[in-house]
């Protein structure tokens, strides 16, 4: 099943508070499949080129378009805790709510809401029968599930349609990527950032993560 290509087209009546970032999701794989509300933008380019969800080191940010159910919001970094990298987002209440990405294992948790859908539960995956977390794999694309009570799973697994992030967002591991790792390599601590080039989320750039690059030299994101 093929994402609709009119999903490029987004409505121009954004929520208040909708972010024009940079969003660093690669362009060439920007796409969830819900089971009931049909596919999720995740680099939808408007009101601006470039415009979606930006993956922080942290959290997610900003928003995911779905032509069914329209915008799911997946956090603002201003109610964001800096300080707290393993509980970013709160999820106490709804001033505080959000996608939080765990720096080491890679695991999403907390929730984002959908006007027309409600919460959506990004560590629901850990509770499926199996389990399978919603997760940011080497760095690179996420994989697991989603649960929203109101919409059921929303799947990130799919081997062709997925939603991944790269070192300079161009949707292939090439040499401007190798260059970014290199010209970082030996940076360690609390800053370093996954677009630094530490693709296990150790906050160190080193022979790991070279090493995960490498493996996919050439290739789009696994």
């Amino acid at each position: 099943m093929k994402p609709l290509m009119r999903l490029s087209v987004v409505c121009c009546l954004l929520p208040i508070g909708l972010a024009a970032g940079q969003s660093n999701i690669d362009p060439n794989h920007p796409f969830s499949w819900g089971e009931n509300i049909g596919w999720m933008n995740w680099r939808h380019e408007a009101p601006s080129p470039g415009d979606g969800v930006f993956v922080a080191e942290t959290h997610l940010e900003d928003f995911i378009w779905c032509e069914n159910i329209g915008w799911v919001d997946l956090g603002d970094p201003a109610n964001g805790d800096p300080n707290d990298p393993n509980d970013y987002y709160d999820n106490n209440d709804d001033t505080d709510f959000g996608v939080n990405l765990h720096p080491t294992t890679g695991h999403l948790t907390g929730f984002g809401w959908a006007e027309n859908a409600g919460w959506i539960n990004f560590g629901g995956g850990a509770l499926a029968v199996p389990p399978n977390p919603a997760r940011l794999v080497a760095g690179c694309r996420f994989q697991g599930y989603v649960w929203g009570e109101n919409i059921g799973w929303i799947n990130l697994d799919d081997a062709t349609h997925y939603v991944a992030i790269l070192l300079d967002g161009d949707g292939v591991v090439n040499i401007t990527d190798l260059g970014i790792l290199l010209s970082n390599f030996g940076l360690s601590g609390p800053t370093v950032k996954r677009q630094d080039g530490d693709l296990n989320g150790d906050m160190a750039v080193n022979i790991t993560d070279l090493g995960i690059l490498l493996a996919e030299f050439g290739n789009t994101c696994p």
